[in-house]
Parts: C-alpha cells; sequence; structure tokens
C-alpha cells in the first residue's frame, strides 16, 4: 500500500494531570477534525497497562499493569477511522528505575494516566484512513477503502514524430558577364533536410493508489456544482449538526466561518465552511431556530 498527500498540518499539545490516554488524546483529535495521520509524544505516564503480541498463538495479550511512574521514551502510532470514530495507534517503549536497575518495557498501550506529556500530531487533511486489526495481532492503517483516490496519471502515448521541412527552392545565381563573354555555369544545391526530433520518452504510470498488479483506473471528474448567490449560511441562535461535534449552537458567523457552542461540553469551537456541506433539516418540534446538518465536503 502506497499513500501519497500533498496537504498536511501539524497540531502541538501539552497534555498533563489529571487527563488519561487514550481518552484525552482522542478528544483533541475530534476536537481538530484529525481523520487521518500520524502521533508521536514524550513524557510521564503513570498506573499504565501495556499489551504485547503473544509469539505462541499471534494474538495480544492480557495487558500487563505497572504501577507508579514510567518515564516515557517513545510514544507513536497511526491516527485513522475505526466503528465511524477516529483512533489512534499507541505503541510505547517505557523506561523506569527499579531495585535491580533500569527496566525497559515496551508494547500497546492500553490506558494510563498522564502526569505530563508532549505530543506531535501530523495530520493529512487529504486523506481518509481505517485502522483495523491485523491478522498478526496489531492495529495497523488501511487507506485502500477509506482514502479517496486521485487521478491516476495519463496512458504514455508516444510523441508524434515532426513532419520534415520542405524542401528549400534551388538557388540559381545570375550569370556574370567575364570579359564579355560567355556567363560561367553555376551548380544548383538542395538545402539539407532537418532530421525528425528522436520520440519523447513514454511517461511512467504512477503508483499511488494502485495495487500489486495493475494500475488503478482514473477517476471520473465530479460534475462542479454552480453556485447560487443564496447560500446557505448558519445564522446566531441557529442549530447545527456536525459530523464529528455532534448538535451545536451559532453564536457567531463571519460570513466562512462560524462558532459553535458544543452540546457536550459548551465549549466554543471555530470551524471554516470551505470544508463543509450546509444542508437544512427539518426543526424538531420544540425548536426555536433553523436547523442544518453540516457534512463534509469531499
Amino acid at each position: 500500500m502506497t499513500v501519497s498527500t500533498s496537504s498536511a498540518r501539524h497540531l502541538l499539545l501539552r497534555l498533563s494531570n489529571p487527563a488519561k490516554l487514550p481518552d484525552s488524546l482522542l478528544g483533541a483529535l475530534r476536537d481538530e477534525v484529525v481523520l487521518a495521520g500520524w502521533m508521536r509524544a514524550s513524557g510521564v505516564l503513570s498506573d499504565v497497562h501495556v499489551r504485547v503480541v503473544d509469539p505462541r498463538g499471534g494474538t495480544a495479550s492480557i495487558p500487563k499493569h505497572i504501577s507508579g511512574p514510567v518515564q516515557v521514551i517513545a510514544l507513536e502510532g497511526s491516527i485513522g477511522l475505526s466503528g465511524g470514530d477516529v483512533s489512534c495507534g499507541l505503541r510505547v517503549v517505557l523506561a523506569r528505575e527499579t531495585d535491580s536497575g533500569l527496566d525497559t518495557i515496551a508494547g500497546d498501550l492500553v490506558d494510563g494516566n498522564i502526569e505530563a506529556l508532549e505530543v506531535l500530531i501530523t495530520a493529512f487533511d487529504d486523506v481518509t484512513a481505517t485502522r483495523q486489526l491485523d491478522r498478526s495481532g496489531v492495529w495497523v492503517l488501511d487507506a485502500t477503502e477509506g482514502a479517496p483516490r486521485p487521478a491516476a496519471a495519463p496512458s504514455p502515448q508516444t510523441a508524434a514524430t515532426a513532419p520534415a521541412p520542405p524542401s528549400a527552392p534551388a538557388v540559381v545565381p545570375s550569370a556574370v558577364q567575364v570579359g564579355f563573354a560567355e556567363a560561367s555555369r553555376v551548380a544548383v544545391t538542395e538545402a539539407p533536410r532537418v532530421p525528425a526530433p528522436a520520440p519523447a520518452p513514454a511517461a511512467r504510470p504512477s503508483p499511488t493508489f494502485s495495487s500489486m498488479n495493475q494500475a488503478m483506473p482514473q477517476r471520473i471528474a465530479k460534475p462542479v456544482e454552480a453556485e447560487t448567490e443564496d447560500e446557505m449560511v448558519p445564522e446566531p441562535g441557529d442549530i447545527v449538526e456536525h459530523f464529528a461535534f455532534g448538535r451545536c449552537d451559532v453564536v457567531k458567523t463571519d460570513g466562512d466561518r462560524l462558532h459553535v457552542r458544543l452540546g457536550k461540553d459548551q465549549r466554543i469551537k471555530e470551524i471554516a465552511l470551505e470544508m463543509l456541506r450546509v444542508e437544512p433539516l427539518t426543526p424538531e418540534e420544540g425548536m426555536p431556530a433553523r436547523y442544518f446538518k453540516l457534512a463534509r465536503r469531499l
């Protein structure tokens, strides 16, 4: 599987007690609408559960509980959708000091308390990937189903050979009189032909989003929707159903951006309308305002 992306943004997070993994990290990914990407982190955790692959059966073993604080030497994993919600891999290397010396633990982090954690998230906004459980017992990315497929490279074509230019007309100079005698004879020459240019090398098709045996067919272009002058924009007091945040109240609009209050925790979020498709919904009974659906514009 090969996935190419041209649009990425980076997010820096600082999490501290009483935050927990993975809940606090997944909440930040939902707030920032990260549907595909990669995460790296380091810091200090406590009371963690770590699981490793059982070599006898090739499946995940029972999580092992590690009490007390541990230092996170490395923590990283992929970000994608699983079961309709965002999920994140947490492959970790931990270290702690014991009576017998330095102890190192590695595996998949199931959960833990955050004492202090710095997180770098690279979000791929033009890719939608899924995370699935591999037969080896670990969760891995699968972008063949969820990722948008870019247009395939044009089929190779051999450049047409340029036609040879026409022959130059014969040049016949006028006779030169020598001593009022007969004119000298001159040779008539023909201009040499310009050789045709060599054919251009055939373009190699891109391997992006192609299978192992055959190239991906070209994507059919989507028709461009005509913009209407009265495009619907939610106003303050309206209610919207956001595809990631759920039901929200519109508190402010700037034309191309909305400020909404989340229904679950009453926080204010700012979202861009250019990445969303606004659709009117039928207001529910007792709903005093207009009602809209905010879906991702794919």
